[in-house]
């Protein structure tokens, strides 16, 4: 008592006021949620929200309009890119690709006997000039008689043998005369030399004369003595004479007829 009696009384007024003023809101003035009062707090926005859900649902509609619409468009269209491909077969059956065997008749190729032919003219004439060059070369060298032995013209008889030496001895040529017995190996051996022998462009004559002959060339007998065989009797540009008897190789015989070209 003495606490209150310290407190002022309008603060004691206002206490129990307001005790007052809430125990008459909790018993009068305290909205409950099962009442009505419930229902009247939320009616001021009922507008509101059933205006939103009318326009969700007209969204709604319009969104599945859109959509049924856009599947209905893209049906035509394909429908229509189908027709549309349709006559791709007709392309496929390319006319210009079946004339292909056209270009496999190849025309060029039957010029190809023609070419041939062209060719092998050309090297058949290619070797009738190389024929032509090789005989005018042949004739040449006959003419000059640079690589021919003398003997390779072999007179058939003594006589003919007899007017070579004879011939040769008027021109004043070299003359190799071989006395030789046809039944000796020596005498073949130095008659098989002497037929290598070349003619030094027709200033060299050769001959191979059977042993049985010698008398018939005084030329020979005058000057030297045959009288074995094999004897290779060599005869200047003088008429002069010197022999070789017995085997003699071909170096010897050709050295001994270059003196008797260079003899004076």
């Amino acid at each position: 008592m003495a606490v209150m009696g310290n407190v002022s009384r309008p603060l004691v007024g206002l206490l129990v006021g307001t005790v007052l003023f809430f125990g008459l809101w909790i018993v009068a003035l305290k909205p409950s949620s099962s009442g009505p009062s419930a229902t009247h707090g939320l009616g001021q926005y009922q507008p509101a929200i059933n205006a939103a859900k009318a326009s969700a649902a007209s969204q709604d509609r319009a969104a599945a309009a859109a959509n049924g619409a856009s599947a209905t468009g893209s049906s035509p269209s394909t429908a229509g890119g189908t027709s549309a491909a349709a006559p791709s077969p007709a392309a496929t059956t390319s006319p210009a690709a079946t004339k292909a065997p056209a270009a496999t008749k190849a025309p060029a190729a039957t010029k190809a006997p023609a070419a041939a032919a062209t060719h092998s003219a050309a090297a058949t004439k290619s070797a009738a000039h190389h024929a032509s060059r090789t005989r005018a070369a042949s004739a040449s060298n006959s003419r000059t008689g640079s690589a021919k032995p003398a003997v390779a013209a072999r007179p058939a008889t003594p006589t003919e043998r007899l007017n070579v030496v004879d011939r040769a001895l008027a021109r004043h040529k070299v003359i190799a005369l071989l006395f030789y017995n046809p039944a000796g190996s020596d005498d073949q051996a130095v008659k098989r030399e002497l037929a290598t022998i070349p003619t030094s462009r027709g200033r060299v004559v050769s001959l191979a004369v059977p042993l049985s002959e010698i008398g018939r060339y005084p030329v020979v007998t005058n000057q030297v003595f045959v009288q074995s065989s094999p004897t290779l009797v060599i005869i200047d540009s003088s008429a002069r004479a010197f022999t070789l008897v017995g085997f003699s190789a071909r170096f010897e015989i050709a050295h001994r007829i270059d003196d008797a070209l260079s003899a004076r």
